[in-house]
């Protein structure tokens, strides 16, 4: 009994006292931090419209305003996504939860997921299906490495068992488009349930989910839409439902037929839902089409692109995974000379700018610095300058 108490006594956080909770400041205080810009691959720096809708979302979810801006969002994502015979659900959560949704919902408990991956993103979907308890094949190949079709076709010839596919279509650690159109053609005379992320795409990228002949398209607000973290969509065809009406729900939040049914009786969600954050991508979406559209966007991403990736290779920088099929949005750099990336991160940070480690083989070595969200050529061009200044490189 005395060991099992001193223990408690060393494990139970110490209640404040009173003069503590007496000296703490009466009103919230400001954070004592520079005004960052995000040059990660999410969440994105947004605009003063979406920001302004962020901020004035009081609301209720069951009331009709609401119920008129989720149904705009839903309006609008079908556009952007060319989702002409699809239906579209907004979950509350993040990327992962709506991929688990979509793999709770459409894979039957006697049916076989093949997953195929070339990176982190891919790699955490195969991840999900063991966690739910699906059956599971994993075409793993090295990050970066090219996805071979024909690898595909041979697994699915061999095991009639599999009757879903699933692929990340820009595999964010690795800055790579993978070939998912060329895939929809194969899969669809065979009648496999074909899954695609979309996360870090749609929005930039050149994605159409009918000409993917997807069945299943998973995306999330705060990426190349430009929304904020907190909402993630799932992105269905219409016979999908019926198809797999024998799939048995393994969760409460997570079973999508929920959210069908919920939106279409009254246009809502079955659980509260992120109501700030689904009101900051209608805007952002509304502001998408002003702007002219994904392939407006995409234009704007390859010219800033393009900048980010002559002024860090001028300054004698190396890129990683580059060449063709990379992504418009996203470049994995190494680090400067002489410098950690815990170092690097601090400096940057500092002057007002955020980036990421490199994730798995290139942790050691390399950032990612992402050209998504509101960022503008003079944003581009004064990150350059400082991490020039950082490392003490020359600007070419």
């Amino acid at each position: 009994m005395k060991a099992h108490a001193a223990l408690d006594t060393l494990t139970r956080p110490r209640r404040p006292s009173v003069e503590t909770v007496r000296a703490l400041p009466s009103r919230p205080q400001p954070l004592a931090e520079p005004e960052l810009t995000l040059l990660c691959p999410g969440p994105v720096t947004t605009s003063a419209k979406v920001k302004a809708a962020l901020a004035g979302a009081d609301m209720s979810h069951r009331d009709r305003a609401f119920v008129e801006v989720l149904g705009r969002a839903v309006e609008r994502l079908g556009r952007v996504a060319g989702a002409t015979d699809h239906e579209v659900l907004l979950v509350g959560g993040g990327a992962t939860a709506a991929t688990e949704a979509a793999l709770a919902t459409f894979v039957g408990q006697d049916e076989r997921l093949l997953v195929i991956s070339n990176g982190a993103f891919g790699e955490r979907i195969a991840e999900m299906a063991q966690c739910l308890g699906i059956h599971m094949s994993h075409l793993r190949y090295d990050w970066g490495e090219t996805i071979v079709l024909e690898q595909v076709m041979g697994l699915l010839d061999a095991d009639p068992k599999i009757k879903a596919v699933a692929m990340v279509h820009h595999e964010t650690s690795i800055g790579r488009i993978n070939p998912v159109n060329e895939l929809g053609r194969l899969l669809a005379p065979r009648h496999v349930r074909y899954f695609v992320d979309v996360v870090s795409s749609l929005g930039a990228e050149d994605v159409d989910v009918t000409r993917m002949r997807a069945s299943v398209v998973i995306g999330s607000a705060n990426k190349c839409l430009h929304g904020v973290a907190g909402v993630a969509f799932v992105i269905t065809r219409r016979e999908l439902w019926q198809e797999t009406e024998h799939v048995r729900p393994r969760s409460m939040y997570l079973d999508l037929r929920r959210y069908r049914s919920a939106f279409d009786a009254n246009g809502q969600t079955p659980f509260t839902p992120p109501v700030a954050a689904v009101a900051a991508l209608e805007a952002a979406l509304h502001e998408l089409e002003d702007q002219g559209g994904p392939a407006a966007r995409r234009a704007h991403y390859q010219a800033l692109n393009a900048r980010l990736r002559a002024g860090l290779l001028g300054m004698g920088l190396k890129l990683r995974f580059d060449g063709q099929g990379s992504a418009v949005s996203l470049t994995v750099a190494q680090l400067p000379p002489g410098l950690t990336f815990d170092s690097f991160y601090t400096d940057l940070r500092a002057r007002g700018f955020l980036v990421y480690k490199g994730k798995g083989p290139v942790s050691h070595d390399c950032f990612l610095v992402a050209n998504m969200g509101d960022v503008t050529v003079g944003t581009i061009d004064k990150f350059l300058d400082t991490v020039a200044e950082i490392a003490e490189l020359p600007r070419a």
